[in-house]
C-alpha cells in the first residue's frame, strides 16, 4: 500500500513562507496555496493594483517577501524574413527579442526594476499561441532563477544584478516553443532540457551556474516541469513525458522509469503527487497514468488509468483527489487518487468557456482562469459549486500564483495583484 496522505511539505531549497510563491506551481510544486485570496474581483472591486508589462510571455508571477518577479520577450521590429531549416521546409519569418526580467513591488505594483539579459535572433519560431517567455522562474530568496530556453538560464540578485548565466544550446521543437520550468532542489538547479535533438536532465550549482550531473532522457517536445516527489525516505525528481522517468535529485541516477519512448510527441502538462502516487498526464491526448513511485531498482507500478483528451493545464492534487481540466472546453474533473473512479465530471464549467492555465486551489477554493479573461471560482466543500465568475479586461493563459490572501494573475497586457482592501 500507499500512503495517501498528501505530503505537505516545500521542496528543499524552497523555505518560503506561506504567503510566497517562489516558483512554478508555488512551493510544493503542487498549485496549492495556503491563504485565502478573494472570491469576487472587478475592475473597480478587490484589484490592490495593476502593472502594465511590455512584450508577450506566459510566464508565471512569481512572489518572495515585498517583490513579485516576472519574465517577458519584447520583440525588437528587427525581422529575417525566408528562413528554412531541417524541419521547416517552408519559409518563415523571425523577429529579434529582448528578454526582460522584471521585479515589482508587492504592496503597490511600482516597477523596482528590469534586466535586460539577452537580445537574439530565434533560431526558429515559436507556436502562435506560446511565447519566447514561457518557463516561470523560481527564487530561494537569495536569487532569481529564469530560465529562457534556447536563449539561457540566468540567476540574478533580488535587486536585479546578475549573478551567472548559461548556455546550453538551442532547443529544436518544430515551432512549439519552449517551457519546461526550473526546479530548486537543495541547492541545485533542476531543468529538464527535452527536444528533437540531444535531451536530458541536467542539475546546476545554484550558487555558480556549473554543472552537478546530467542525465539522458528521451527525446522529443517535452514543455513539463519535473517535481520532487517523496519515496521511503528519499526525495525523487519525476519527469513526465513518453517515458516517465525518475532520478535521484542529488546524484542524477536514474532509479525507474515507466512506458516507452514513442517518438517525440508534445508533453505540456506537469505531473502532481499524493504521497508516493504520481499523477502524470497524457502525453498527445494519451492516457493519464496513475504511477506508484517505487525505491531505486524496482519498477514503477501503473495502479490505474483514464482515458485524457486535453494536455495543457496541468493537474491538482488535494484532499487525497486528483482535479484536472480539459482546457478547450473547460470541463472539470475530479478523480478518486486510490482508484482513479470519477467523483464529479466531467462538467463544464458555468463562466470560463477556454482555459489553458493551470489552476490552483487555496482557501479551500479552486481558481480557474479563462483565456478570455474570466476566472471562475468554486468550493470544493461540501460539494462542487461556483461561488463567482470575475471578469478583468485582459486574457489569461499564464497560471496564477496564490500568495497568501492574494492573487497574482499575468495578463496579455498587465500584471494583477487581487486582494481585500482591508490587507496592508
Amino acid at each position: 500500500m500507499f500512503p495517501l496522505l498528501c505530503l505537505c511539505f516545500p521542496i528543499p531549497g524552497l523555505n518560503s513562507e506561506t504567503t510566497d510563491w517562489p516558483g512554478w506551481r508555488g512551493s510544493r510544486g503542487d498549485g496549492t496555496g495556503e491563504g485565502s485570496p478573494p472570491i469576487e474581483w472587478s475592475e473597480e472591486k478587490n484589484v490592490r493594483w495593476k502593472a502594465a508589462l511590455p512584450g508577450v510571455g506566459l510566464s508565471s508571477p512569481i512572489v518572495w517577501g515585498a517583490q513579485v518577479f516576472v519574465t517577458t520577450a519584447v520583440p525588437t521590429g528587427k525581422k529575417r524574413a525566408g528562413v528554412v531549416s531541417e524541419h521547416f521546409t517552408r519559409p518563415f519569418e523571425l523577429e529579434e527579442q529582448e528578454f526582460l526580467v522584471l521585479a515589482f513591488a508587492r504592496a503597490s505594483g511600482k516597477e523596482l526594476w528590469r534586466k535586460r539579459v539577452n537580445q537574439a535572433m530565434p533560431h526558429e519560431p515559436t507556436h502562435p499561441t506560446n511565447s519566447f517567455a514561457t518557463p516561470t522562474p523560481v527564487t530561494d530568496g537569495t536569487r532569481v532563477y529564469c530560465s529562457f530556453g534556447s536563449f539561457g538560464l540566468y540567476a540574478l540578485t533580488l535587486t536585479g544584478e546578475l549573478a551567472w548565466q548559461v548556455d546550453l544550446g538551442d532547443l529544436t521543437n518544430n515551432g512549439h516553443g519552449e517551457g519546461s520550468s526550473p526546479l530548486l532542489y537543495d541547492g541545485s538547479l533542476i531543468l529538464l532540457w527535452a527536444h528533437w535533438g540531444n535531451s536530458f536532465l541536467i542539475a546546476l550549482d545554484a550558487t555558480n551556474g556549473k554543472e552537478r550531473w546530467r542525465t539522458p532522457v528521451p527525446a522529443g517536445n517535452n514543455c513539463s516541469t519535473p517535481i520532487i516527489v517523496h519515496v521511503e525516505g528519499r526525495d525523487q525528481v519525476v519527469c513526465a513525458g513518453s517515458r516517465t522517468i525518475a532520478c535521484d535529485p542529488r546524484t542524477g541516477q536514474e532509479l525507474w522509469s515507466f512506458g516507452e519512448p514513442n517518438g517525440g510527441i508534445t508533453s505540456m502538462a506537469s505531473p502532481v503527487a499524493i504521497g508516493e502516487l504520481v499523477l502524470v498526464p497524457g502525453v498527445d491526448r494519451e492516457d493519464l497514468r496513475a504511477l506508484v513511485a517505487m525505491p531505486a531498482g524496482e519498477p514503477a507500478e501503473m495502479l490505474w488509468s483514464r482515458r485524457s483528451n486535453d494536455n495543457i493545464p496541468s493537474p491538482l492534487a488535494y484532499d487525497a483527489k486528483f482535479y484536472f481540466l480539459k482546457g478547450d472546453s473547460a470541463q472539470l474533473t475530479v478523480l478518486d487518487s486510490a482508484s482513479g473512479e470519477v467523483e464529479y465530471g466531467p462538467e463544464r464549467l458555468q463562466g470560463v468557456s477556454e482555459a489553458w492555465a493551470s489552476p490552483v486551489i487555496a482557501g479551500g477554493r479552486l481558481y480557474v482562469t479563462g483565456r478570455d479573461g474570466t476566472v471562475e471560482v468554486l468550493a470544493l466543500e461540501p460539494e462542487i459549486a461556483t461561488l463567482a465568475v470575475n471578469v478583468l479586461p485582459d486574457a489569461f493563459d499564464a497560471s496564477p500564483a496564490a500568495a497568501g490572501d492574494e492573487l497574482f494573475l499575468r495578463g496579455k497586457s498587465h500584471l494583477y495583484c487581487l486582494a481585500e482592501p482591508d490587507l496592508k
